[in-house]
């Protein structure tokens, strides 16, 4: 999917790597669908009123938000680009 323009390659590239580095997961299992993501989502502490908030790394390494307020067609293009199925 198409970056927001919120963090530069260097900053994604090392936060990969430190995921990589720490033994997490950087993909969903290969068995997991969009709609599988999405329920799950649906009851992560973040959800506030029956409304999904994200975290968002937006600058430097530690900097983020955290809103409600994105575009739903954007999460739709990037649970498609990381979901398999």
């Amino acid at each position: 999917p198409r970056s927001q323009g919120w963090i530069d390659k260097s900053l994604y590239n090392r936060i990969i790597a430190l995921l990589v580095r720490a033994k997490l997961p950087i993909k969903p299992p290969s068995s997991m669908t969009v709609d599988q993501f999405k329920s799950l989502m649906a009851v992560d502490k973040k959800v506030l009123a029956g409304k999904l908030r994200l975290i968002l790394l937006k600058g430097p390494l530690g900097s983020c938000v955290v809103t409600g307020d994105f575009d739903p067609a954007k999460l739709e293009e990037t649970l498609r680009h990381f979901c398999t199925k």
